[in-house]
């Protein structure tokens, strides 16, 4: 992928750039395929070799996304997601209603493992020393569980905050919880991240600044199909007005003597839905990167 002459201009101005305080959390929303743009960020953050962070805390497939940030394999993110919706194996709408579900990350996970395996010694030793949460749903109680990789179980944690209840396998079990989608419980790990101490946030998203949500078709469905778990009902039935209480909260900028900034797209991404194809998923990756890149001249000193 060639780039053009306005994003090489900014990577050259990158490399006489003062370094300044540094930020000391990065905090990644998830989005499905949306997440191309995130990989786009982060794959302009590595160029630069922008890692400043101390703490990371990733939803859904904003933590695959950050998975090949941390290994420092640029453009892994953008090529697995391009093989998945090109494979035809990944979504899969005659599977909706399998054990699978619409999206098999089973499949996801074969890739990985197979003809795009992430380095993992890389991955590791790219967090030692640091703190890396992923967000998930905890199925008995609705409350958010974040989850912290250990050797050999990165891959599953990362399935485990994907999985989501009737489009892809509907939970898994991490150690004694049955866990699904971190989305619901915590779609933006902004408080978390603050109750941890930190103070100079760096939050990717995967919708514009200040777009709100309503509840959708999905969450009217998995609110009434899980009436008999009154947790996770609840979660279906208020997961937008959450959320949405943190997209007003980010555009403050800050409070308490912490800042934050957030990286977003400009306009709605291709690559929202599943009917996305390779050259959505592209246009969303590069302008990811072109938006990082501003981001980057502007306040990543």
């Amino acid at each position: 992928m060639l780039l053009s002459a306005t994003v090489a201009v900014k990577f050259s101005y990158l490399m006489y750039m003062t370094p300044a305080k540094p930020y000391d959390a990065l905090i990644l929303e998830g989005g499905s395929l949306r997440c191309a743009f995130t990989a786009g960020v982060l794959d302009a953050f590595a160029a630069h070799g922008f890692n400043p962070f101390s703490s990371y805390y990733s939803v859904s497939a904003g933590s695959m996304a950050l998975t090949s940030f941390l290994s420092g394999q640029r453009k892994h993110f953008i090529d697995v997601a391009s093989e998945l919706v090109g494979d035809g194996k990944f979504i899969r709408f005659t599977s909706a209603f399998s054990e699978e579900g619409l999206m098999n990350l089973a499949h996801l996970a074969h890739v990985v493992r197979t003809t795009n395996p992430i380095n993992w010694d890389a991955a590791y030793a790219a967090i030692e020393g640091k703190s890396l949460s992923i967000v998930a749903a905890d199925c008995a109680t609705g409350e958010p569980h974040y989850l912290h990789p250990e050797k050999g179980n990165w891959m599953r944690l990362v399935i485990a905050s994907c999985t989501l209840p009737l489009v892809t396998r509907g939970r898994i079990q991490v150690g004694d919880r049955w866990v699904f989608d971190g989305g619901y419980a915590d779609s933006i790990p902004l408080e978390k991240a603050l109750s941890e101490g930190n103070k100079r946030l760096v939050v990717v998203r995967t919708r514009p600044s200040g777009q709100q949500v309503e509840q959708d078709t999905l969450d009217w469905i998995a609110s009434y199909w899980f009436r008999d778990n009154p947790a996770m009902a609840r979660l279906f039935e208020v997961g937008h007005q959450r959320y949405n209480t943190v997209v007003e909260r980010l555009l403050t900028g800050g409070s308490d003597g912490a800042t934050w900034r957030e990286i977003a797209p400009l306009a709605p991404l291709k690559s929202a839905g599943y009917s996305v194809n390779a050259d959505d998923l592209r246009a969303d990756y590069r302008h990811g990167l072109e938006v990082g890149l501003d981001w980057l001249v502007a306040h990543g000193k």
